[in-house]
Order: structure tokens, then C-alpha cells, then sequence
């Protein structure tokens, strides 16, 4: 077959396929029509849900940073504390300004208003907000002197491993629970441990020293 004649017959399939689809594309235009709107209406949904999304980062954001100036200027002005404990009612950063309450009052050694903010927190998500709840729990729990409940606090952290809370840090406070019980023998096998197994971390360097003061005290 000569090549003129191939290249015409190329051309003859081509103008075949191409009136088959207009004639496909005829017959089911109705149905074409109702998958393009579907496809249009999707994509305008999805970027309306994107834009809300991005809004409701930034608006979180903002909200973060305002119960956080307001943590950093109650400390000289106490009349903050009524702005803080509004925003601890309700909405998105109840959690983050009821503990910011809690720790306003530990700091200041009031354990039962520290308490009434801190209870607040609930027991799901366990995310890092729920975990910084435990620690202050126990930090008010040792400041009433009850060391078990403390050492039951920072035990159930260290047997949970979360992600949100690091190991070395409950290790840590649970060693000071029980050497501010007098367990000496338990708070240096932890501190030993930590020595050991985060020798690199700042937890790991203060339980050094405190290793080697109770040492020193058998």
C-alpha cells in the first residue's frame, strides 16, 4: 500500500472515531450535562470547605494567642482573670484557659482553685491539653501532701507511653513523688533509669544530680 493511500485511510479512521463520539456525545448529552454539574458542584464544594477549614485555623489561632497574653499579664494584672475565666467557660479554648487558671492558682499555692479549674478538663481527647490536666493534677496533689495520688498520676502516664507526654518527664516526676515521700530507694532506681536511658535530656542531666545527692544522703 503506497503511503498516500495509508495516510487516507488514517484520516478516513480518524473522521470515524471522531463522528462516533459527537454522535455519543449526542445521544447521552442529558446525562454528560448532569455528571459536568456534578463535577463543577463537587470542586465549588471542596473549596468552600477549604476556605472554612483555613478560616477556622486562623480563628483558632488567634484565640490561642489571646488566652496566652492573657496567662502572661495576669501575673502583674489580676484583673485579667476575669477576661480568662469567661473564655474558660466555653468555646474552642475553654480547656487551654481553665488550665491556664489552674496554674495561675498553683503558682500561688490556692490548691482548691487550682483544683476547681484543672477538674474541668474532661478525660477525652488525651491529647497534650489532657496531659498537661494530669500533670497539674499531681502538682497539686503533692503541694496538699498527698504523694500517693501524685505517684498514681505520673505511674498511669509512664505505663500509657503517649506521644503527647514524654517518657523521661514522667519518669522524672514520678522519682521526685516518691523521694518528696521519703521512698528514697524508689525515687533513686528511677533516677538511675533515667541516668540510663536519656542521657542526653534535660531529665535525664537533673536526674544525674539527683542520683548523686541521695546517694550520698544512704
Amino acid at each position: 500500500m503506497k503511503r498516500t493511500e495509508r495516510h487516507h485511510l488514517k484520516e478516513d479512521q480518524m473522521a470515524h472515531g471522531l463522528q462516533g463520539l459527537i454522535k455519543l456525545a449526542q445521544e447521552y448529552r442529558r446525562e454528560i450535562a448532569i455528571v459536568a454539574a456534578a463535577v463543577v458542584l463537587a470542586a465549588a464544594v471542596f473549596g468552600v470547605l477549604l476556605a472554612f477549614r483555613s478560616y477556622g485555623r486562623s480563628a483558632r489561632s488567634r484565640a490561642v494567642g489571646r488566652v496566652e497574653a492573657l496567662a502572661a499579664e495576669a501575673a502583674q494584672a489580676p484583673e485579667k482573670l476575669s477576661e480568662l475565666e469567661s473564655l474558660a467557660e466555653k468555646g474552642r479554648t475553654a480547656r487551654l484557659a481553665a488550665i491556664e487558671l489552674a496554674k495561675y492558682w498553683a503558682g500561688k499555692d490556692d490548691w482548691t482553685r487550682a483544683a476547681s479549674y484543672v477538674d474541668r478538663i474532661p478525660s477525652r481527647p488525651k491529647d497534650l491539653l489532657y496531659y498537661q490536666a494530669q500533670h497539674l493534677k499531681a502538682q497539686i496533689a503533692l503541694g496538699r501532701g498527698d504523694f500517693d495520688r501524685a505517684i498514681a498520676i505520673y505511674a498511669g502516664i509512664r505505663d500509657e507511653k503517649p506521644e503527647a507526654y514524654p517518657l523521661d518527664a514522667a519518669l522524672f516526676h514520678l522519682a521526685r513523688s516518691h523521694e518528696l515521700k521519703g521512698e528514697v530507694d524508689a525515687a533513686l532506681d528511677l533516677y538511675r533509669t533515667l541516668q540510663a536511658d536519656f542521657p542526653q535530656s534535660y531529665y535525664g542531666y537533673e536526674a544525674s544530680l539527683k542520683a548523686g545527692k541521695l546517694e550520698v544522703r544512704k
